[in-house]
């Protein structure tokens, strides 16, 4: 058998058995600027990835990496310093850190879903002022809008605003799930008024009152830094508000929108690394060669699903479709790599463990009820109409 794997854009997969059968399998991905330096970032990243999850602890070796290589600013618009991508340029990229270190594209997309709903209110002062700081290097930012959007932990008045004067609140109460919190200089939140309406803020760290409880233990991303952050009378002013009030701010089109295909992309890059190494394996492995380009072409179709539900193009799935099949997708080929690395997969220091463990991070965040009720009818073999 041989075999032939050139980097780049495209990657191609082309194996010759014995029997003079032979396929082809590429993975495009679009042609962007600056490519090189993104493959050193990948690079950098992947060598760090796994030490980071060792340690279990924040990375600033991770973040460092994502400044020095500019990705702290890709979200940006020209007209804030930034590249000014456009959406399916970006997701690309999010895929391609994703390939490198999970933990590291799971806080930049955090952060970059927090600078996107600044954008989507650049009119308001406090927006302007953090977006300005955002540019300049001096604030990192991420959100805490899980208990307006998938979580249930704390209810669902988890975060209150209580008005104590004309334009002020009072934020008590919690948001459950907040990435990089001891190290954010600003969070985008959601609290509930008295009367059901929300609001959408941008409540600076330094607040008094307001306080982050130690990381949680996950079962992978330990070292993004993940927790639950405390408003105990935290005053906040209509200068702070992004949004709302409204009965749904977060539907409101000043919100920006969830992030669904970031989540997408980010599991279609952990999938990538995964096939890449499986790939690796196949030359010493007859039986890999056809499951290999099995995945291959089912990474293929589901990436150029995304790319035209990004576009909008007509006929295209929806995110939700997107999601449930990014997440099938990723949980098989790092099954199906860990499973062809035996029990050498296993060990802590080895990446298999280490993806497939990250996979199930995909059923468990930011994933829509429709999601996760298919891939539990899936899992119990149900077919869902």
């Amino acid at each position: 058998m041989s075999w032939t794997f050139s980097v780049g854009e495209p990657i191609e997969f082309r194996h010759t058995t014995m029997m003079s059968h032979q396929t082809s399998t590429s993975f495009t991905w679009p042609i962007t600027h600056h490519d090189s330096e993104l493959a050193t970032l990948v690079s950098r990243l992947s060598e760090a990835d796994g030490p980071a999850d060792h340690a279990g602890v924040w990375s600033q070796e991770l973040w460092s990496i994502l400044v020095d290589g500019g990705a702290a600013g890709w979200a940006l618009p020209s007209e804030w310093g930034g590249p000014g991508l456009d959406r399916m340029t970006l997701l690309e990229r999010y895929a391609r850190v994703a390939v490198g270190s999970l933990t590291a594209a799971f806080v930049l997309s955090q952060h970059d879903a927090g600078v996107r709903r600044l954008l989507a209110a650049s009119d308001r002062p406090s927006a302007t002022h953090w977006l300005g700081e955002i540019s300049e290097g001096r604030a990192f930012t991420t959100v805490g809008i899980s208990q307006l959007t998938t979580s249930r932990r704390l209810g669902p008045r988890a975060m209150s605003a209580s008005g104590v004067a004309p334009g002020q609140y009072r934020l008590n109460g919690s948001m459950p799930w907040v990435t990089g919190a001891e190290h954010a200089t600003v969070i985008v939140t959601g609290a509930a008024l008295d009367d059901g309406r929300q609001l959408l803020l941008a409540v600076p760290t330094n607040r008094p009152g307001f306080s982050v409880r130690p990381p949680f233990a996950l079962a992978a991303l330990q070292a993004s830094s993940t927790s639950e952050v405390v408003c105990q009378d935290v005053l906040a002013t209509d200068a702070d508000v992004l949004a709302g009030p409204s009965d749904d701010v977060m539907g409101t089109a000043s919100a920006a929108s969830t992030g669904g295909l970031e989540t997408s992309a980010l599991a279609m890059g952990q999938a990538r690394a995964a096939l890449d190494a499986l790939h690796a394996e196949a030359p010493r492995r007859e039986d890999l060669v056809e499951p290999v380009d099995a995945l291959a072409e089912a990474w293929n179709r589901l990436w150029n699903a995304l790319s035209e539900t990004a576009q909008g193009k007509p006929g295209a799935l929806t995110s939700g479709q997107i999601r449930g099949q990014a997440n099938a997708l990723v949980l098989r080929v790092t099954q199906a790599y860990l499973t062809a690395r035996k029990g050498t997969g296993f060990l802590r220091d080895d990446p298999a463990q280490r993806w497939a463990r990250q996979a199930l991070f995909f059923l468990v965040w930011s994933c829509p009820g429709p999601v996760a009720q298919a891939a539990i009818r899936d899992l119990a073999g149900i077919c869902s109409t």
